[in-house]
């Protein structure tokens, strides 16, 4: 099967054919909730059950990702930032871990020092920190120190240029909470804004360019992004420090054209994807 200069087949990246040359990380976006996936992928029709399987056994949708050529994966655990449950999800994730062999991000609630070290001592690489950095300054940065910048970064949800938090209200604006992680270490945030989060219209530029001039952090944008072209633009951030995108909603809508082909070949094989993986 050809699409464009492109041959196709059941072991093509999608990853790779959504836009070419495209020099910031895509970061496929897993949310969890009582062990199971909250989104499906929209395969076509008669796959629902494939997909729906897949969705009951999270690392069968790490491994898809990853199949697809993800360089990368972020999960949220929502039982922890929504339910304030941190443990709920322990063993699926670990799971998760076990399956891929590419870096995991984690978004939790990450109530203490003890429980950030769990996850960077069990498999994940990358965890991304929220209001234990106003608990425990001094905790995270002996956490800096121990694990690296590249492993402990900070998570800024914003609201009109303010902080939010899962547990507590804290008068703090964004780059506020930025230059507070940079006193501990912390060189990446992970930034989104509820005015954006889901909307597939896209994150707003002047939004990333302001925090990126004023923090002269490294940037990963969460959320958003609803197709081709604001990947495109999001490239042109580059000089401010984005280099990286999650992208969530988009992906399981298959809002990219070359995810069409692959849900295609998914229908041709999905006996023996059930047999063999789930």
């Amino acid at each position: 099967m050809k699409l464009g200069n492109f041959v196709i087949n059941h072991c093509t990246p999608i990853l790779e054919l959504l836009i070419p040359n495209i020099m910031i990380l895509i970061i496929p976006s897993i949310d969890l909730e009582h062990g199971h996936c909250q989104r499906c992928i929209q395969g076509l029709p008669g796959t629902e059950s494939l997909y729906s399987q897949i969705s009951n056994h999270p690392y069968e949708l790490a491994r898809l990702w990853r199949r697809e050529n993800a360089k990368s994966l972020h999960i949220t655990d929502h039982d922890a930032m929504d339910e304030h449950n941190p443990t709920s999800n322990t063993d699926t994730i670990l799971e998760m871990v076990k399956s891929v062999d590419i870096p995991i991000q984690l978004l939790s609630s990450f109530p203490t020092i003890e429980q950030c070290e769990f996850w960077l001592e069990h498999g994940v690489y990358r965890i991304i920190l929220n209001e234990v950095l106003l608990s425990d300054l001094e905790g995270v940065k002996n956490l800096v120190k121990k694990y690296t910048p590249s492993r402990v970064v900070i998570g800024i949800r914003s609201n009109q240029g303010k902080a939010l938090f899962p547990d507590i209200e804290v008068d703090i604006t964004d780059s506020e909470l930025a230059e507070l992680a940079k006193s501990a270490g912390i060189t990446r945030m992970v930034y989104s804004d509820i005015a954006w989060e889901g909307s597939l219209k896209g994150p707003d530029f002047t939004v990333l360019k302001n925090i990126g001039t004023l923090t002269n952090m490294r940037i990963t944008v969460g959320g958003g992004v609803g197709g081709p072209k604001q990947l495109w633009d999001l490239q042109q951030l580059t000089s401010i420090g984005l280099d990286s995108v999650i992208v969530g909603r988009a992906l399981y809508e298959n809002r990219f054209p070359c995810q069409r082909i692959w849900r295609a070949i998914e229908a041709k094989l999905e006996p023996s994807i059930v047999a063999n993986e789930i």
